[in-house]
């Protein structure tokens, strides 16, 4: 059976059509990849969020008369949480920064903690550094000391 060859403009017309599915396809192949990685990203941020030391640490800035005054009501968390948790049964480190947002600025809190002995966060390092240069620590001991714990 002889095939018959198409014309120039079927071939410019095919030639269109296969163009189009290509650039299709590499716009989906290239949003499939970008959404893995946005979904990875968002499911580690949500993990550390969740974290006991995390938790702990906010409730204690969140708490703080400083803090609250230099941001301003309500203080909430950011979106993105980057560092290290190691946590296991007997002890653990936390190095952590991560964005607070207040009415007035927003601050970026540094976080060093260990996981000591009955399972207690002690807090080495726990800095709230806002817009305007002020560093308010809230680690143990500091905030024992000026009467907010």
């Amino acid at each position: 059976m002889k095939e018959k060859l198409m014309s120039q403009a079927e071939l410019m017309a095919w030639e269109v059509r296969a163009r189009r599915w290509l650039v299709l396809g590499l716009v989906g192949v290239v949003m499939g990849v970008f959404g893995i990685g946005w979904m990875t990203l968002q499911i580690s941020y949500s993990m550390l969020k969740k974290s006991e030391v995390m938790r702990i640490a906010v409730e204690r800035i969140v708490r703080d008369d400083r803090v609250v005054r230099e941001l301003g009501a309500p203080v909430g968390l950011g979106w993105a949480v980057t560092g290290e948790l190691e946590e296991q049964d007997k002890g653990g480190t936390a190095r952590l920064e991560f964005t607070l947002r207040g009415s007035k600025r927003r601050a970026v809190v540094t976080l060093r903690a260990e996981k000591v002995g009955g399972g207690v966060w002690k807090y080495l390092l726990l800095e709230v550094k806002g817009a305007g240069g002020e560093t308010i620590s809230c680690a143990d001991g500091v905030a024992e000391g000026l009467g907010k714990n």
